[in-house]
């Protein structure tokens, strides 16, 4: 025994053994919150328990966050399954698992929380846009990260079956509905206005076309592709975006932009505005609070209604969000101290059932409150910021793989679009067609071209395919070229 201690003592006193720095510890067990959250048919629990028998169900936005984190974890080599288990999770969302048959809108919208084994919806939840436009950014970032032809294949064909566009709600005044009806319809009296984390919605409807006059890009246009007209508030000196004039966005919000939405990633206008955010929050906090490394205004577990998104002037329990620290990383890489400093401090630190601690929200005013989980969605801007700082996978990670839409041009064949638009691709009943076309008679052959239905395109410009077996086909318009679509 005497040997081997005198034999460590060796080594470390010439390097060869090290401690592993704390902030890797952080790293790395940030990327476990996702792992213990995700089921065993791939989708991922809204919250993991730290103590006592996990009970969330699916969150759908969690399980596009989750497709990332499995992006991460491969690149730092933490596992080596991640393209497989990446497959599953696609799989099992577009309904190609058994028993699990995910609830969607007619034109592809899913549930915000779902039941975790049959995919129905759970806790009366709604069908939910941004949640489901989280997913579909998660699909397309391991579609555009691991580069596999079954991956691409499942992301794709999440993508043919979502109509985007239907979220839009007005071009002129930027409303986006926030939920769906089951017909494909918006509710009416659940909108949200620019400037928001709707951004996302907006910025997949802007590219699900290639019509220059669509919805999705006088919308785009209008309203997102400058911060110009967007609504902004000044705090201490820092101007930054909000959806009014009078009150203050979660941090989260712009946090979501970067790291989902390539042309916010990659816009030095809306970089400024994003740095100005970490500034404000910053700053709030300093006028508040002595420690300087206590900050960050996010959402998750509260003592009040058991969750809020806090804000400028808008935290009731004083709860600081180690997490919001993390997710401002790649325009304020010197929040690494300030973590490592919570860290060690024993601020916002938790155990997970593993063993293994993490930080997460606390509260100042109470200082014996413990959340009871962490929740998945939330709890991402750890996870993401971190892998952004340059001694891990750098801020390019993130500006490199949510760049989805040349893979996807590449991948698909958007030549018809100009002349007309199908969804949802797959189709179980009906195969709705755009309201931009003037074409009327259609043909769809199988994948052998037979002949198998043709007709003319009734007043609710829709096509029965009921009668199909489930199987590849393709669908023709006046004698135009053909478009592939999926009947499941």
């Amino acid at each position: 025994m005497k040997k081997v201690v005198l034999l460590f003592i060796f080594l470390n006193f010439f390097g060869i053994v090290k401690s592993q720095p704390t902030l890797d510890i952080i790293f790395r067990n940030s990327y476990e919150v996702f792992n213990l959250q995700r089921l065993p048919n791939g989708m991922y629990r809204d919250s993991k328990l730290f103590n006592g028998s996990d009970y969330h169900p699916v969150s759908i936005a969690n399980t596009g966050m989750g497709l990332i984190s499995l992006c991460i974890a491969d690149s730092m080599n933490w596992i080596n399954d991640a393209p497989s288990l990446a497959l599953q999770t696609l799989k099992t969302a577009t309904g190609h698992h058994t028993n699990f048959n995910p609830d969607r809108t007619i034109n592809g919208y899913f549930r915000h929380f779902m039941e975790v084994n049959t995919g129905q919806q759970a806790w009366s939840s709604e069908y939910s846009t941004i949640d489901t436009d989280i997913l579909m950014s998660g699909a397309l970032f391991a579609m555009n990260y691991f580069k596999d032809d079954s991956i691409s294949h499942y992301a794709i064909e999440l993508w043919q079956s979502i109509n985007f566009e239907a979220a839009l709600a007005n071009a002129t005044t930027g409303k986006i509905y926030l939920s769906m009806n089951a017909n494909g319809t918006g509710v009416a009296n659940a909108l949200t206005s620019p400037y928001s984390e709707y951004m996302i919605v907006a910025w997949l409807a802007k590219n699900a076309t290639n019509i220059p006059n669509s919805i999705g890009k006088i919308f785009w246009a209008n309203h997102y592709e400058t911060p110009a007209n967007s609504p902004k508030i000044t705090y201490n000196g820092f101007e930054v975006l909000t959806d009014s004039n009078s009150s203050f966005l979660s941090s989260f919000t712009h946090q979501f932009n970067y790291f989902l939405c390539h042309h916010f990633t990659t816009s030095p206008t809306y970089l400024n505005y994003f740095e100005n955010a970490q500034k404000a929050d910053f700053s709030w906090w300093t006028n508040i609070n002595n420690n300087q490394s206590e900050w960050g205004l996010g959402a998750g577990s509260a003592i009040t209604n058991s969750y809020q998104a806090n804000s400028i002037n808008n935290n009731i329990d004083t709860i600081v969000s180690p997490h919001i620290i993390a997710g401002f990383l790649p325009v304020y890489p010197d929040g690494r101290n300030d973590l490592i400093n919570l860290w060690n401090n024993q601020n916002g630190k938790y155990q997970l059932p593993t063993g293994n601690s993490i930080l997460w929200r606390y509260s100042l005013n109470n200082v014996n409150w413990q959340p009871n989980e962490v929740i998945g969605i939330d709890y991402a801007s750890m996870l993401f910021g971190l892998s952004t700082l340059p001694e891990y996978l750098g801020v390019s990670f993130f500006s490199r793989n949510n760049d989805f839409f040349p893979i996807i041009s590449s991948t698909t064949n958007l030549s018809l679009e100009n002349k007309i638009s199908i969804y949802p691709n797959p189709c179980t009943k009906q195969l709705h067609i755009s309201e931009n076309h003037q074409l009327k008679h259609f043909i769809i052959y199988n994948i052998l071209g037979k002949v198998i239905q043709d007709g003319f395109i009734d007043k609710t410009q829709s096509i029965s395919v009921e009668q199909l077996k489930n199987g590849v086909y393709f669908i023709q318009f006046d004698e135009g070229e053909m478009i592939k679509f999926i009947k499941h």
